[in-house]
């Protein structure tokens, strides 16, 4: 029993050791101290306060677990060892079932392979995806591999074929499979490398704010779809513009205007005020010249007003 405890502790980061010692302390000192106080026992207002200290301790606790950065570095799923990938962020658990799957005869052949491993969360793939460096398979295991096939290159087989087939890529033959951006329902979405029920639904939410996507990027105006989740899908975005819908500039009520996510409450407040004092808007250009709205305004949100 005590040989698997200290084992476990020196899995802990530091931090992670300091609180879990002051906490012992704190509760020592829970069943010591009242022996020194009126009766054997702590008045209300002490325990009071102890409970709060307490409170705040492990509220501290949970915050530096929550924002502790982990060490990233260049590795290879198929070689790593547990150790290396709880440095990673991976939990004891989570490294010790990558490893098992290995031991087991499994391997992954690419970065998605890895990725879909269910120890894998999309937030740990966006962040590891540009450190993976998955080595050539050697001949004798590639031939095994390819006669039996492994748990993880079945359930990638499976899943590809559940995606909506689009075209192949002259250069490479190898297909793509691409989504509308514009008509794409959240199932839909999913296909994508790196997006699952959470992203897909905040993407459908921010397409209806604004309209439309009339470019890919937009995508990582998105809170939690960064540049490293971008990468992931960003071959397989079709994106029709004609399905973008467009405010009349003319006749919106200043709440509708003031929701898109381009314009804020200070600019839908000008541009009706604008409107009333001309009757019609004619142009970009005329609010652009009676400065009603910045050109970088004016950029953004060109494709989602007309007139």
């Amino acid at each position: 029993m005590s040989g698997s405890f200290l084992k476990e502790w020196f899995r802990f980061f530091n931090s992670e050791r300091l609180g879990i010692t002051v906490l012992i302390v704190i509760l020592l000192a829970v069943i010591i101290l009242p022996r020194f106080f009126r009766n054997g026992e702590l008045s209300p207002e002490d325990m009071e306060r102890l409970k709060r200290e307490m409170d705040i301790f492990l509220a501290e606790m949970d915050v530096q677990s929550k924002n502790r950065h982990d060490t990233v570095f260049v590795f290879d799923p198929n070689t790593i060892d547990s150790a290396s990938l709880v440095l990673l962020g991976f939990s004891p658990g989570q490294a010790k079932s990558i490893v098992n799957y290995r031991n087991r005869g499994g391997r992954f052949y690419k970065k998605e392979s890895f990725g879909k491993s269910f120890v894998v969360s999309e937030e740990m793939y966006a962040r590891l995806y540009y450190y993976i460096d998955i080595k050539p398979e050697p001949e004798k295991f590639a031939k095994t591999e390819r006669k039996t096939g492994s748990t993880a290159e079945f359930r990638e087989v499976r899943e590809i074929k559940e995606i909506r087939e689009s075209g192949e890529t002259a250069k490479t033959g190898k297909k793509i499979y691409t989504v509308e951006l514009n008509r794409a329902d959240t199932g839909e979405l999913q296909k994508f490398r790196g997006i699952g029920k959470y992203y897909a639904g905040k993407i459908v939410e921010y397409r209806n704010k604004l309209g439309g996507f009339h470019k890919a990027e937009q995508l990582m105006e998105i809170r939690g779809i960064d540049s490293a989740r971008f990468v992931m899908f960003s071959s397989q975005i079709l994106i029709d513009t004609a399905h973008i819908k467009r405010i009349n500039i003319n006749t919106v009520t200043e709440n509708d205007l003031a929701g898109h996510p381009y314009i804020n409450n200070f600019t839908a407040k000008a541009i009706i005020r604008y409107r009333k004092f001309r009757g019609t808007i004619s142009s970009g250009n005329e609010m652009l010249k009676e400065k009603v709205i910045t050109e970088e305004q004016m950029e953004k949100i060109a494709k989602y007003i007309k007139y």
